[in-house]
């Protein structure tokens, strides 16, 4: 059985964030998702993030059908716990993750870097597209994607 790990805010669940964990399900039996906690998400996105609760992120993330698992993720290092504890064999991150940094889950597992989809966008375009006065964002891609 292939377990898959990875994590994220998912502040604000998106189309985007639908496509990406897709991607990484198709590519595993098991997908386990962390889900920063709101200490965490301030810290990596600033102080007016998250705008929903970890609850409440967590909650969205656990009622999807590839999610196969969502826990609340308090610091980084605790990925390296988890892929431990699930026998993690592929660690799933996105195009944009910074080149070089350590990817905490990874020491004993693939690390699979999936190239964004034309038309993704992150929660801080569809804030900013909100402030801007935008009612209309996309068109996303639905299939078609390779990995």
């Amino acid at each position: 059985m292939i377990v898959g790990l990875t994590s994220g805010t998912f502040d604000l669940l998106h189309h985007s964030h639908l496509i990406f964990l897709e991607r990484c399900k198709a590519l595993c039996d098991k997908l386990i998702v962390g889900v920063d906690s709101d200490e965490l998400a301030r810290l990596i996105k600033g102080d007016t993030r998250p705008i929903y609760s970890q609850i409440h992120r967590l909650n969205m993330l656990n009622s999807l059908s590839v999610v196969d698992l969502a826990f609340i993720l308090t610091h980084v290092e605790q990925l390296t716990q988890i892929a431990r504890d699930f026998n993690v064999s592929k660690v799933f991150k996105c195009e944009k993750f910074g080149d070089g940094q350590r990817v905490y889950g990874a020491e004993n597992a693939e690390l699979i870097i999936l190239e964004d989809v034309p038309g993704m966008i992150s929660t801080t375009a569809v804030i900013n597209a909100i402030k801007a006065g935008h009612t209309r964002l996309g068109p996303l891609p639905v299939v078609g994607y390779d990995q």
